[in-house]
């Protein structure tokens, strides 16, 4: 309640001194006439919530390869956008409104853009920034997002969010302004040569060929348990992996997805299979760049899949698989649960789903 109480005066203060400023400085809404350096704010705590603005950076150094790109982050972007090309500067924010705020005041920027949806935070952070033109989303639907930051918002270029539809193209909507939206709504991930080193010797060290071998991730966790496939039927898809295709098992995940982990390694009894929980994300990275297929859960690691072109079956329970996930190909499939309770989904769905993958494999 004490928590709520201060965000709320928090973004009122926010609020009030954005007011204030733009008696002074006007709206955020005038379109430079050039684009020297772009702004991104995206503050996140899942691997996957950072996945999904790739496309726009990969946007924006296309249509303006010489043009300096500061993304603001927060949660693991550091992990997750480490060694992308694409990123001239990472500040890393945490609870420092007012040091950002100074930094970015000296740079000047031309545009930026607020990839969080409804955050009075990061709005008021690029507006008293002194962004010359700022793009944020507003809601398609009435009723949607605080008083405080619709209001906000009109001080800036707003473009339209949606739910039940693929939601990297709307953020690639953000760039309109400086006409950088290129369509290309494809994730980009990057690992170092250290971490594909690394990986290469696990393989060696379990007499893995990754060139011949049929290496499979199996992401048995996810953010909620609502999320979690039992582990039980995860445990029967690996052994029919195993047995019928002489696949290679790995479990990827971190954090509290040992539990789902430790309960999966159970249920495979004498099963061969690496335990990768709690892999620097460096080298999940890596490890998923190398893999051959990835089974698992709505979580990170299948847009992490997604960002490397590996194979993947996603398993949907309570969430709205077209707004993250691909439209289903002959290599990328979702098994949903129609009733959106992951527990209903039964292994012969899946299996279904995974023969269309194996057969467009070759496998």
């Amino acid at each position: 309640m004490i928590n709520k109480l201060v965000v709320k005066f928090k973004n009122l203060l926010l609020f009030g001194l954005c007011l204030v400023y733009w008696i002074f400085r006007g709206s955020a809404k005038k379109t430079p006439a050039e684009v020297k350096k772009v702004l991104f704010f995206r503050s996140k705590p899942h691997v996957g919530d950072m996945v999904y603005v790739t496309p726009l950076f990969r946007a924006v150094k296309q249509t303006y390869p010489e043009a300096k790109l500061t993304l603001v982050g927060g949660g693991r972007v550091g992990e997750v956008m480490a060694f992308n090309p694409d990123i001239d500067e990472l500040i890393f924010y945490q609870d420092n409104f007012f040091t950002i705020l100074r930094r970015l005041r000296h740079e000047r920027f031309d545009f930026a853009c607020l990839a969080n949806l409804g955050s009075i935070e990061g709005l008021a952070l690029l507006y008293l920034s002194g962004v010359r033109c700022i793009s944020v989303f507003t809601w398609v639907e009435a009723g949607q997002g605080s008083w405080l930051y619709n209001l906000l918002k009109r001080l800036v270029v707003t473009k339209p969010f949606q739910s039940g539809v693929y939601v990297p193209p709307l953020y690639l909507a953000l760039l309109d302004p400086i006409k950088a939206n290129t369509g290309d709504a494809h994730f980009r991930l990057y690992y170092s040569t250290e971490a594909k080193t690394k990986i290469l010797q696990l393989f060696t060290e379990k007499n893995i060929d990754p060139q011949k071998d049929f290496i499979v991730g199996m992401a048995v966790g996810g953010s909620t348990p609502e999320r979690w496939w039992p582990a039980e039927r995860f445990a029967r898809l690996g052994k029919y992996l195993y047995e019928k295709h002489n696949a290679r098992l790995f479990l990827i995940g971190a954090g509290k997805d040992e539990e789902s982990i430790s309960e999966t390694l159970r249920c495979l009894g004498n099963t061969p299979v690496v335990n990768l929980l709690n892999q620097p994300l460096d080298e999940f990275k890596a490890f998923i760049a190398h893999s051959k297929l990835i089974v698992g859960n709505d979580s990170g690691p299948m847009v992490t899949a997604d960002a490397f072109d590996i194979p993947n079956l996603v398993l949907v329970g309570p969430t709205d698989e077209r707004e993250y996930h691909r439209p289903p190909g002959s290599l990328n499939r979702i098994a949903k649960a129609e009733d959106k309770k992951i527990n209903s989904l039964t292994i012969e769905v899946v299996q279904k789903e995974l023969t269309v993958i194996l057969s467009a494999l070759g496998i």
